[in-house]
């Protein structure tokens, strides 16, 4: 299962055949066991995990998604195809982390991406002489002020 998540060139210095998971010394070794197949396994897990201790959790869908980066034409179709058997969820968290190291479990809360919008901020109902400057709200500086919600500029 892991080998086919992982869809880069999975490049040299494999022990093993990266295509065929295995484990060794208690770890698994395959291609994208520390990627996308982690952090599926890790979810299946603490699922698990709460079945086992007797400890109630919500209806969870896992959605394996194996599109490129960005290439979700595949999931929006499903998606549309069974949303009145998905329902709304309450939370949807994206899987897409990797583990750096072997002792510990890593979780992404945040991840590289595009976002495109429009702004736009009307400050009066119509055109006025560049002398009252300064006596009416400024569209520039209100602008900045919604992107500084966003995104902190000073720290990134």
């Amino acid at each position: 299962m892991y080998g086919h998540l992982d869809k880069q060139p999975y490049g040299e210095g494999w022990n093993t055949d990266p295509c065929d998971p295995v484990i060794k010394d208690g770890l698994l070794f395959g291609r994208g066991s520390n990627d996308d197949g982690y952090s599926l396994f890790c979810a299946i897990l603490a699922i698990k995990a709460c079945q086992d201790l007797g400890r109630g959790h919500p209806r969870v869908i896992i959605t394996i998604e194996g599109s490129e980066e960005g290439e979700i034409d595949d999931l929006i179709f499903y998606m549309q195809k069974y949303k009145s058997e998905l329902g709304n969820p309450d939370l949807v968290i994206c899987l897409d982390a990797i583990a750096n190291n072997t002792q510990s479990i890593f979780v992404t809360s945040t991840l590289r991406g595009i976002l495109g919008f429009d702004i736009k901020v009307t400050t009066g109902k119509s055109n006025m002489h560049s002398g009252f400057s300064g006596a009416f709200p400024q569209p520039y500086p209100i602008m900045n002020r919604l992107l500084g919600r966003i995104m902190n500029f000073e720290t990134q």
